[in-house]
């Protein structure tokens, strides 16, 4: 029997499949250039926002795209709202694994020490921050006997890896190798595989998402560097002595 118009033959499917490739190769050079590039409070805050919008993405991609999803993912109440309901909600569908689970758990202590803690100086070589990033080589086997200089080295190639590893994950969904997905149906039905050529779009968002949680890292150093300003001129200030509870 023929092939129905349109059909979408293998040679088509690679070319989708390396077009992902290239876009997450892309996207993956492009989050360690600004990834090195930020300070010791930057780096961790854009790592861990990075990687909650990345499960977001993957969860996206496993769950019906309705209101409801949308809800869940994006209201504040909604159920899977929070980074730490993310990583649940992934670890319990199997979509990333017990080692990834607690690497992610402890970037997320990681990145809210950083966000919540407003020291001038406060940095990876800080002896809570240090012991997180031993925490977090210990979680990965590709980082274990390996040597580091400085803990925020070694934070940078935890992140590299876990990194390749969550968007490998969500290629695989993407192109049909997770459990959620068939390719034979996809291969069978012209319609299905036009629709899923447009969800290429996704990994585009993630592009997106490189320039807008940059933009929204660097108002809030710009937010904590005033404050710390506004601090020091306040103490070279004679102050009133303040008497009472």
């Amino acid at each position: 029997m023929s092939d129905p118009p349109n059909h979408p033959d293998h040679a088509g499917l690679e070319a989708f499949q390396a077009s992902l490739r290239q876009t997450a190769a892309n996207t993956f050079r492009r989050f360690m250039q600004e990834l090195e590039a930020e300070s010791d409070r930057g780096a961790a805050i854009f790592a861990g926002t990075f990687f909650e919008c990345t499960l977001k993405l993957l969860l996206e991609e496993l769950l019906n795209k309705v209101k409801s999803t949308r809800s869940l993912l994006e209201d504040a109440n909604g159920g899977l709202y929070t980074f730490s309901a993310k990583i649940n909600i992934c670890y319990s569908l199997g979509y990333i694994t017990l080692a990834e689970y607690q690497a992610l758990n402890v970037l997320k202590k990681i990145r809210n020490q950083f966000a919540h803690n407003f020291e001038y100086r406060f940095s990876f070589e800080d002896e809570r921050i240090a012991a997180q990033c031993v925490s977090l080589k210990q979680e990965l086997n590709a980082l274990k006997g390996k040597d580091f200089e400085t803990s925020r080295a070694m934070f940078i190639e935890a992140v590299k890896e876990l990194h390749q590893k969550l968007f490998d994950r969500r290629y695989e969904v993407i192109t049909f190798s997770a459990p959620a997905f068939k390719i034979e149906h996809y291969l069978d039905d012209p319609q299905a595989f036009q629709k899923l050529t447009q969800e290429q779009q996704a990994l585009e968002e993630a592009k997106w998402m490189l320039e807008h949680e940059s933009k929204w890292a660097d108002k809030q150093r710009r937010a904590i560097r005033r404050n710390q300003a506004a601090d020091k001129a306040d103490s070279g200030k004679p102050g009133e002595q303040v008497t009472g509870n």
